[in-house]
């Protein structure tokens, strides 16, 4: 798990700007889960203080409403998405731990579904590092060391797109960069073998949005920019992740 050290003030200040209630479609305290087999399942890590499902709903509406005759869910990775109690840093360590084990039972139970994973701002820097791995002092912490999924293995290799919103970590001119934004470095950009995994392994199923105003991914100055990925590119997320899919 993450050690608890002091979380930058830049990180704190920003990320707190947008710790609001989600509104527009259900929200729920409980982390949804599922027992089935799904020939679609999906992964949520949801943003700093959001209720689970949070905002990428939207890309599970799109993505669920395009499979056809396909049964397709989402569960939520499990984790508390906080920036103070329990602090970023073990947060989301807790978040890499939970997901790394609930993606990993699945695939053991279900090896023939197609996952897909998604996080939207701290939930994307989750799913950075359980597929990169994590080390040294991320975002101001001082990190279990993790070497992320094996690509060549499974769960990597049922994992078939991965679909990442206003990354803490982002790092400018990756190939699966998009949006307006994709030259730019987030607030805490990843670096080294951590980036170096995440390119070698997933780089042909990994597409990451970033508005070049999103003051987390990009360093920009409109606050609101990191809150409307949802709005704006949900369809064309699900879409997106739809291509990658065999139905």
């Amino acid at each position: 798990m993450a050690r608890l050290t002091p979380v930058p003030l830049l990180l704190l200040s920003t990320l707190t700007l947008f710790s609001t209630t989600v509104s527009g479609f259900p929200a729920n305290l409980a982390p949804a889960t599922t027992t089935d087999c799904d020939d679609v399942h999906i992964f949520l890590a949801r943003g700093t203080w959001e209720d689970y499902p949070g905002r990428q709903i939207n890309v599970v509406y799109a993505i669920c409403n395009g499979t056809g005759t396909a049964t397709c869910d989402y569960e939520d990775i499990e984790y508390p998405a906080t920036l103070l109690a329990p602090p970023y840093c073990d947060s989301e360590g807790l978040g890499v731990a939970h997901g790394t084990t609930q993606i990993s039972e699945y695939a053991t139970k279900c090896p023939d579904s197609q996952l897909v994973l998604s996080g939207y701002s701290q939930g994307a820097q989750v799913v950075g590092n359980i597929l990169g791995g994590q080390s040294g002092g991320s975002t101001g912490c001082t990190d279990q060391n993790t070497t992320g999924f094996d690509p060549t293995t499974s769960p990597a290799t049922n994992i078939k797109a991965v679909t990442l919103f206003g990354d803490v970590t982002h790092v400018g001119n990756q190939t699966y960069n998009t949006a307006n934004g994709s030259a730019l470095n987030g607030i805490d950009p990843r670096t080294g073998t951590q980036l170096e995994r995440l390119n070698t392994g997933y780089s042909s199923v990994l597409q990451s949005w970033c508005l070049s105003d999103d003051p987390i991914c990009a360093q920009g100055d409109d606050d609101a920019a990191h809150t409307s990925y949802f709005d704006i590119f949900s369809q064309a997320a699900g879409d997106w992740v739809l291509a990658k899919l065999t139905l």
